[in-house]
């Protein structure tokens, strides 16, 4: 009779401590340790890319050469932020949009995307635009540091007017530079109608 207690003990305290360990917040384990993708689909993702490579080369191949500079950007830049490819490719992906489309939407052959890189126009178009991304990279950020900087200045001349119009109003003490004045309002002298200190008799 004296076990029977003790076994329903045993059992309920797992389910307790369970259920405590839900309800507290801030728990470090995560609600749910599964990837958003499992391995198996991660694989067969790939597997369809790898299958749509054959009906894909014609694009590929337009894209691989019409678009080195952008390449060539992403793997000669340097440091954490790393935003040259992106003004370098959009310029550069918009300059070979019109032979995409009519790849795409004429003959989608590797004969056809060759044909048209034999021409030499698409690169010029794309390797142009490229550059175009590349100057506006480089010219950018000191185009925006002299704008930044002039508006620096125009607020620096009209705070000085509004100071000297509250200088005018108020005179010279709106102004005043006094390490003591920075310090409070000034302490009352001690009298007889100063107030006694917390404590005192």
């Amino acid at each position: 009779m004296g076990k029977a207690p003790a076994k329903t003990v045993a059992k309920r305290a797992p389910q307790k401590t369970g259920k405590s360990a839900k309800a507290v917040p801030g728990n470090a384990a995560p609600a749910s340790d599964k990837p958003l993708i499992s391995p198996t689909n991660r694989l067969v993702l790939m597997l369809a890319l790898l299958a749509l490579v054959p009906f894909s080369l014609p694009t590929l191949l337009l894209l691989f050469v019409g678009m080195l500079p952008t390449l060539a950007a992403a793997l000669l830049e340097r440091g954490t932020a790393k935003q040259a490819w992106v003004s370098v490719g959009g310029l550069n992906f918009a300059g070979l949009s019109n032979w995409l489309l009519n790849l795409w939407f004429a003959h989608h052959t590797l004969g056809y995307a060759v044909a048209q890189l034999k021409t030499i126009t698409p690169l010029l178009v794309a390797y142009a635009a490229a550059a175009l991304g590349w100057a506006l990279y480089l010219a950018m950020p000191p185009l925006v540091n002299a704008v930044t900087a002039v508006t620096s200045r125009r607020r620096v001349i009209t705070l000085a007017a509004e100071q000297r119009k509250l200088i005018e109003q108020w005179g010279e003490e709106v102004v005043s530079r006094d390490p003591e004045s920075k310090s409070g309002p000034p302490m009352p002298a001690a009298g007889a109608n100063a107030v006694p200190a917390a404590g005192s008799s």
